[in-house]
């Protein structure tokens, strides 16, 4: 276990450096791309890493989006697939606990953060970054979709669209930015400056993997 009461990662490097000091890669895929309008996330994955980018847990888990999963021709998530998995209020215990002091990081953030923002506890997401507008400044002139980015950058990128092989990738991407120089100390600082992390008093539940 870490010092955050978090499990490492199969085969990762136990860091030394405070898991209050580091990066959470994140990803969801869902239903459609308006929470407004009902969407929902079926699928959430997180990748811990400390400050220098090394991998210290992972964590992902099939949601319950109590509607129809929406484009299975692209994320692969059937309905048979998510009956039964927690809903999302059952997960947020796990998913903030991972979150609160370290910097959220996702490829088209925006999208991500779409559907966590109106989740209780979601004062937990701080400083963010975005690998999708963050590679034109490492990366040749191209796509900027993470398959595409991960292409340039040379990083394997199986199974994408599956929420924990694309944060992984993610991870990777950020770690290429991170080997040219990149660092972003004054969110780390800023991050790890932020409230302790508190359970939601809400019932949790085992996350379900895919």
């Amino acid at each position: 276990m870490t010092s955050s009461g978090l499990e490492p990662a199969r085969g990762a490097h136990v860091s030394t450096v405070s898991t209050r000091q580091g990066y959470v890669v994140v990803d969801v895929e869902t239903t459609g791309f308006s929470p407004s309008r009902g969407d929902r996330i079926c699928e959430i994955a997180l990748v811990s890493l400390d400050a220098r980018g090394e991998t210290v847990d992972e964590w992902h888990s099939l949601v319950d989006p109590r509607r129809p999963t929406g484009a299975v021709h692209v994320h692969g998530i059937t309905g048979a697939m998510v009956a039964g998995a927690p809903m999302i209020e059952e997960l947020l215990d796990e998913i903030w606990r991972r979150v609160a002091g370290r910097v959220l990081v996702a490829h088209n953030a925006s999208f991500d953060l779409r559907f966590l923002r109106p989740l209780p506890g979601s004062e937990w997401v701080s400083e963010t970054l975005c690998t999708q507008r963050l590679a034109p400044g490492f990366l040749p002139e191209g796509r900027w979709t993470l398959a595409a980015c991960c292409e340039r950058a040379e990083i394997p990128l199986t199974r994408a669209h599956a929420a924990l092989a694309d944060a992984r990738a993610t991870a990777d991407l950020l770690r290429f930015f991170m080997a040219c120089g990149a660092s972003w100390e004054d969110e780390l600082r800023k991050a790890a400056e932020t409230p302790e992390w508190r359970p939601s008093g809400l019932p949790q539940r085992h996350p379900r993997p895919r």
